[in-house]
């Protein structure tokens, strides 16, 4: 079996050609056989460039980091770097794993004061600005309505209106004391407990984009499971034309959550983060009546007025969260909270019995979005 250095040798030696048995393949409109180098770059992104894509498996999401080939001789080196930050980030942060930072949190915080890490420390001190940001509806203090309705087993149930009332009265910050002089958590009431799933992702893309940009490189994109995403400078794809005032960036589909491989258009993202969030894949049946798995903490019940929400915002983890957040504040709310924060942008697809999405767009995301007939047909 090849040893880790091994293995990094031999993508280091692909990404630049040099294996005599690799298919060099050229783009639709080049005219060389050879992959473009930054040196050969020019002010015009190339149409059908090829990326390089490095992954790993990580909080339960396959992560990618995706370079323009050939344009950084480092791109393996550092993209790998950066991919060992997972392990560590989602054992401070995951909920289910009790021997890490987070679990540590959850398991001792009722009975003593909990120091933590400068990085999670941090982490818990924007949960508790964007909670008070957002009134109340990104909340990671949520985490026992999340458990009564059984979706941290992701087994979902029904649960009586008893049950949702003492889950809601765990919820919200003034069970939690964050210690600023010490950096230490304190829960005050038995059963609270945070969860950090709705930016856990994005706060991971966040920390390994640092890493990438350290090493010099500006130009790349990185995803949590595609609903999580962050990308610096431009690929090396036209957008539409050699037209320079056009779209730039790194472009990033928007699927239709009622018709899978359908796409209802697309972002062009440029130094920014983009978070989604839709609960196509996590809901159940009762009774005729589906229950998503995002839960409004303010009334304790699934939020449904909304299919998915596509959130850009400065960062991966203001983007991920506010997906979660816009998606419980609806059209209406998230325009308050974009009028008051620029930078940040929302897309929405909105459930209309009978017919197709309808889109509603807040803020101004650099999108190209696409109309549709009543059975999601492009016009």
């Amino acid at each position: 079996m090849a040893t880790e250095g091994n293995r990094r040798d031999f993508l280091r030696r692909l990404t630049r050609g040099q294996l005599d048995d690799a298919p060099t393949l050229p783009p639709a409109d080049a005219e060389t056989s050879n992959p473009p180098t930054a040196a050969a770059r020019s002010s015009h992104p190339r149409r059908g460039a090829y990326k390089l894509q490095l992954g790993r498996r990580a909080m339960a999401s396959d992560f990618q980091v995706l370079f323009n080939l050939g344009q950084y001789e480092n791109a393996i080196e550092v993209g790998l770097t950066a991919l060992d930050l997972l392990e560590p980030l989602e054992d401070m942060m995951s909920f289910f794993r009790p021997q890490g930072e987070l679990g540590r949190i959850n398991a001792e915080a009722l009975h003593r004061d909990v120091e933590v890490s400068p990085e999670l420390w941090e982490l818990l001190v924007y949960c508790r600005r964007l909670w008070e940001a957002t009134d109340g509806a990104f909340d990671i203090t949520a985490a026992p309505l999340w458990q009564v309705w059984g979706f941290a087993r992701r087994e979902g149930r029904l649960p009586s209106q008893s049950e949702v009332e003492e889950a809601r009265e765990l919820c919200g910050w003034r069970w939690v004391e964050l210690d600023a002089s010490r950096q230490t958590v304190r829960f005050h009431k038995p059963g609270v407990a945070l969860n950090l799933g709705s930016v856990g992702k994005g706060y991971a893309l966040d920390r390994l984009a640092k890493v990438i940009t350290e090493a010099g490189i500006q130009d790349f994109a990185l995803h949590g499971g595609l609903s999580s995403v962050f990308a610096l400078g431009d690929s090396w794809e036209l957008p539409l034309s050699e037209d320079t005032d056009g779209p730039h960036g790194w472009p990033i589909g928007l699927s239709d959550p009622l018709h899978p491989g359908r796409r209802v258009g697309q972002v062009w993202l440029k130094n920014q983060g983009l978070g989604t969030s839709g609960t196509a894949l996590q809901f159940f049946w009762h009774k005729g009546k589906r229950y998503g798995h995002i839960l409004d903490p303010r009334t304790g019940y699934p939020a449904d007025k909304v299919l998915s929400v596509t959130v850009v915002a400065p960062t991966a983890a203001e983007a991920d969260a506010l997906a979660t957040a816009f998606f419980i504040l609806g059209p209406q709310g998230a325009r308050r909270f974009c009028e008051q924060h620029p930078g940040v942008a929302g897309i929405f697809l909105l459930n209309v019995p009978g017919r197709v999405p309808q889109v509603e767009v807040v803020g101004e995301p650099q999108a190209e979005l696409e109309t549709r007939d009543r059975d999601g047909d492009a016009l």
